[in-house]
């Protein structure tokens, strides 16, 4: 299995997806998770990090609220949103990206 980082590090985009477990919604962005991974199959790699236990990631990407959905390629951060979005409100992020 691919860390993180090398996940991130590829040519492939990779939307990380910050979320604090147990939070109020938890389930509503597990659904548009899965949707935009059955939407984008391998052309983008879905990420969930949980900001609640992986600490580390959640300081070095300076996560203070949640859910945050990072868009990177090659390592480098492309776009950052926060709060909940529907499946068309990330799909027109990653869209837009490429």
């Amino acid at each position: 299995m691919k860390t993180f980082e090398e996940v991130i590090s590829g040519n492939v985009p990779s939307l990380a997806v910050f979320i604090n477990s147990g939070e109020t919604g938890d389930n509503e962005v597990n659904d548009v998770i899965e949707e935009i991974r059955s939407k984008f199959g391998e052309r983008v790699n879905v990420l969930r990090v949980n900001g609640s236990y992986d600490h580390r990631l959640a300081h070095q990407y300076d996560i203070h609220t949640y859910p945050t959905y990072i868009l990177l390629k090659e390592g480098e951060e492309l776009m950052r949103e926060s709060g909940k979005k529907s499946v068309a409100e990330l799909s027109a992020l990653i869209e837009r990206a490429f």
